[in-house]
């Protein structure tokens, strides 16, 4: 008999350890590493004058604009279905699930070329 709140459960518990052995089977892990490389290598080779910098680690990276992002924020969401996050006015944060593959890092980064491109700055 458990005896707090938020303590543990069996229900709680069984799930922790099916999550954990998905993440382990799928290789999710290492996903994020190689996966993470490849968006990091993706972003910083795109040539636009309105990225300052792009900076993270594995699968979370921030990518900080010279331009407010809500405008790219939108057009990623409304127009290519993809979304992301920020952090303050000019970061556009990215936090993809483990499990994302390079074809979509692909279609994320055509959406985003395609937008800074239309932008024309």
């Amino acid at each position: 008999m458990l005896g707090t709140t938020f303590g543990g459960n069996h229900l709680g518990c069984a799930a922790a350890l099916a999550v954990l052995h998905v993440m382990k089977h799928e290789r999710l892990v290492e996903n994020a590493g190689i996966v993470g490389s490849y968006l990091y290598q993706k972003l910083s080779a795109l040539s636009s004058p309105m990225i300052k910098e792009v900076r993270g680690r594995g699968l979370m990276i921030g990518v900080e604009f010279t331009v407010p992002v809500s405008t790219i924020r939108e057009s990623l969401l409304f127009t290519h279905h993809i979304f992301t996050g920020y952090s303050g006015t000019n970061t556009l944060r990215l936090l993809p699930p483990l499990c994302i593959t390079k074809n979509e890092v692909d279609s994320f980064i055509n959406a985003l070329s395609l937008i800074l491109n239309n932008m024309g700055i």
